[in-house]
């Protein structure tokens, strides 16, 4: 992107206390223009609250699969021993407010993805699983297994959880269209879209959506095309409160 500003992609685990300090040191080193963020501007509003969200503000079916991904999240986070109440998301933001730099909130709403996943699943996709796991090769089964073996502390790049990934396609693409493609597609061009206009961009990502944001970015970059798009850009209220990553 020639006279554009630049994209610096931060593949992370949410959870995680080396991520968590790999993007302060990376916002901090970078000192950007933007810090971009995997969020939209309810989450972003819920992390400078402190507070949870009330999934009653949702429409039910929504606010059940809400409460439920979310119970699921958390569970999995303690099971390994790390803190579901501090996210690489929150220090993201807290570095930016060391350097008085925007946040630029670059996912796609959750109350539409929630729908989109509510749409999209139900109790006819339970036998799906079971007919698509008999069709999987023994050999993809066990890279998906290895990938999970990866300790978090060593996840750097998408690849380190690509196999991962693509067992949750091959089992579930119903929900990688929504939980990771379409979000890809829209962080991608968002994140375009600030360079473009020149800014310097630190991006805070999962690791799972690291290689097909890059891929998104490598294809609009080609193609050099203008991009409108709408991103809402916040800057972090008042003092940082630090959050503790040791």
């Amino acid at each position: 992107m020639s006279n554009s500003g630049s994209i610096t992609l931060v593949p992370s685990v949410h959870f995680s206390p080396t991520h968590r300090r790999r993007v302060r040191a990376t916002i901090r080193e970078t000192k950007p223009d933007v810090v971009a963020v995997e969020l939209d501007e309810k989450r972003f509003e819920r992390l400078e609250r402190q507070a949870n969200r009330d999934p009653f503000d949702l429409p039910f079916p929504v606010a059940v699969t809400y409460t439920l991904l979310r119970t699921v999240q958390r569970a999995v986070v303690r099971l390994y021993g790390l803190d579901p109440e501090t996210t690489d998301m929150a220090v993201a933001i807290e570095a930016a407010a060391e350097l008085d730099t925007e946040v630029a909130l670059i996912d796609r709403p959750i109350d539409e993805t929630v729908s989109a996943l509510t749409d999209r699943i139900g109790l006819e996709t339970i036998p799906k699983v079971f007919a698509r796991a008999q069709r999987i090769d023994p050999a993809q089964q066990a890279r998906a297994l290895e990938a999970t073996r990866v300790p978090f502390s060593e996840i750097r790049h998408g690849d380190d959880v690509q196999p991962a990934i693509d067992q949750v396609r091959r089992l579930l693409p119903e929900v990688a269209e929504v939980l990771i493609d379409t979000r890809d597609r829209i962080m991608a061009r968002r994140l375009y879209a600030l360079a473009r206009d020149g800014n310097d961009v630190v991006a805070v990502i999962g690791a799972g959506h690291h290689n097909g944001i890059h891929h998104r970015l490598e294809s609009l970059v080609a193609a050099g095309d203008d991009i409108d798009a709408t991103i809402p850009r916040r800057r972090p209220a008042g003092e940082p409160t630090r959050i503790p990553i040791e």
